[in-house]
């Protein structure tokens, strides 16, 4: 199989895994802590059973990151010829409540100790609940494909008014008041026209930009710690005695999907994402977003985020 191949077809087996127990609570019992520091669920354990056992079955010559289980090193895959980056579940809590905001994440990037977002060139994004997959490749566009074969053309929103602009925010681990305190004046007028969501899948969100069904995605609780380090304590109470925020193996195939169907990425201060490592979830390389539909509308997203923490 071609990297391309490889990736939709590990992310439909975790698919078919893990499909007939969502909704399922007891596969919601919180089991251990993620590499990342964020819990791991039985149904996390189940997916992360399905990754291995699929790449060791099809002899994918890979070293793999996943959410729970950090770096492998398969014993077939003596020289790599790549890494990929993997969220088995992308939106546990989701798929536990049966939700439809959940998906496998799946990217792949050129092999070496510490890859940059800029080194993925195949991505893939497949809706649990759901029937579609988006796939891209680098310079090459999205391709967004049903179970039954039918594809479509990804259908980005072209409105620039924040109030009409389908929101989602982020906000797992983050103390709530000073969150929506400093973000209120943003979000607030997007409640009634636009709409405004927290859907607890950063890699779900963004590839709903593409599909129009969102315009924006936005995750400050990183700039809200560096900025306003007077709520280091509360996250800390807040994630369980850990710092949680957003990590490389969230969103590597997610906004990869988004920027090659034409939106705008950034982290939550306009910076490109290409130079950010996809496996250090220390705080020093904890994450952010400001995600849009177009230019346009992301501009005047970054200039009321910057005026948020003025």
């Amino acid at each position: 199989m071609t990297p391309a191949e490889s990736i939709q077809a590990l992310a439909q087996h975790v698919k078919e895994t893990v499909l007939p127990h969502l909704g399922a609570w007891r596969y919601g019992k919180v089991t251990g802590i993620a590499n990342s520091g964020d819990a791991t669920f039985r149904i996390d354990e189940l997916a992360e059973e399905a990754v291995e056992n699929f790449i060791v079955e099809h002899q994918i010559n890979v070293a793999y990151y996943s959410e729970d289980k950090g770096l492998i090193y398969p014993e077939h895959a003596k020289n790599p010829d790549g890494i990929l980056i993997i969220d088995p579940i992308d939106g546990t809590r989701g798929a536990i409540a049966g939700f439809e905001a959940c998906v496998v994440s799946v990217a792949w990037a050129d092999y070496s100790p510490n890859p940059r977002f800029k080194d993925v060139h195949y991505a893939a994004i497949t809706e649990i609940k759901g029937d579609t997959t988006l796939t891209a490749v680098r310079g090459e566009g999205v391709k967004i494909t049903k179970d039954n074969g039918e594809t479509s053309e990804a259908s980005l929103r072209t409105g620039t008014e924040i109030a009409s602009a389908a929101t989602s925010f982020g906000t797992v681990g983050a103390p709530l008041s000073p969150l929506f305190a400093v973000m209120s004046d943003l979000v607030s007028p997007t409640t009634v026209r636009g709409g405004f969501f927290v859907l607890n899948s950063s890699a779900f969100e963004l590839t709903r930009i593409v599909t129009g069904q969102l315009a924006a995605v936005i995750d400050v609780r990183t700039r809200l710690l560096r900025d306003k380090p007077e709520t280091r304590d509360a996250f800390l109470d807040y994630g369980g005695g850990r710092l949680l925020s957003l990590y490389g193996y969230d969103v590597a195939a997610a906004a990869m999907i988004a920027l090659e169907a034409g939106a705008t990425v950034t982290d939550a201060w306009g910076v490109s994402l290409s130079e950010w490592e996809l496996l250090d979830t220390t705080e020093g390389n904890f994450g952010s977003l400001l995600a849009a539909s177009n230019a346009e509308l992301h501009a005047k997203l970054l200039t009321e985020t910057n005026a948020a923490f003025a």
